[in-house]
C-alpha cells in the first residue's frame, strides 16, 4: 500500500512563495509517497462558529463521522507523513493554518480522551514537518508556530515534529538565494 503524503499549502503568494519552494523539497524526499496537496487559500475554510460547533458535537454525540464536516480531520489522521507550510507571521503561522486545524481537529477521529481526560491521539503520521520562512532573523526555538505544532503533535499522537526553514531572508545586505539554497540543500538530511 502506498503511503499518503499530506501537504499543507497555506502559502498565499504561491508563485513566488520561498516556503512553498522549500515545501515542495520536502515533498520530493517521499517519491514513492501519494501526495495531496490542500492549498489553505482555495478551500473557502471559514472559522468555526456557534452553528457548526453545534453541528460537529451532534454528529459525533451520534457517532456519524460520514459527513463531509469530517473530511480534513480524516485526511489529517489518515497521511503517514505531513507538510505544513506556512510563512512565519506575527511571531507564528497564517491565518488559514489556524482555521485548517480548527476544521482538521475532530474528537474521535483525530484525537479521543483517556478515563482520566488525558488526550490520546488517533493520527498515523510518522512525523509532521513544519516548514516555513523568515525575513527576520528568528531561530527556530523562537517560532511559536513550531512550538504550537510540537504540542499538537503529541496530542494526535504524531510520532516526531521537525522544522525545516530559512531565516534572514529579507535582511538588507543578506544574500537570501544563499539562505534559501543552504535550507534548500538541508532537506536531503531529512
Amino acid at each position: 500500500m502506498t503511503e499518503k503524503l499530506l501537504l499543507v499549502n497555506a502559502c498565499v503568494r504561491r508563485d513566488r512563495s520561498r516556503t512553498l519552494r522549500l515545501a515542495h523539497r520536502v515533498a520530493e524526499r517521499f517519491p514513492d509517497h501519494n501526495l495531496e496537496e490542500l492549498v489553505l487559500e482555495e478551500m473557502g475554510l471559514e472559522p468555526l462558529d456557534s452553528a457548526y460547533l453545534d453541528r460537529r458535537d451532534a454528529l459525533i454525540a451520534a457517532g456519524d463521522y460520514d459527513d463531509p464536516i469530517f473530511d480534513l480531520a480524516k485526511k489529517f489522521a489518515d497521511a503517514d507523513r505531513i507538510i505544513v507550510a506556512t510563512p512565519y507571521w506575527e511571531d507564528c503561522f497564517s491565518s488559514y493554518v489556524k482555521i485548517f486545524m480548527e476544521h482538521a481537529a475532530a474528537l474521535g477521529i483525530t484525537f479521543r480522551y483517556s478515563p482520566e481526560g488525558m488526550p490520546v491521539g488517533l493520527c498515523r503520521a510518522k512525523c509532521l514537518y513544519y516548514v516555513t520562512t523568515r525575513g527576520g532573523p528568528i531561530p527556530d526555538e523562537a517560532d511559536l508556530g513550531y512550538s504550537v505544532y510540537r504540542t499538537l503533535c503529541r496530542t494526535y499522537g504524531i510520532k516526531e515534529c521537525r522544522i525545516v526553514s530559512a531565516s534572514g531572508l529579507d535582511i538588507v545586505g543578506n544574500d537570501a538565494e544563499a539562505i534559501m539554497e543552504r535550507a534548500l540543500d538541508s532537506v536531503r538530511d531529512l
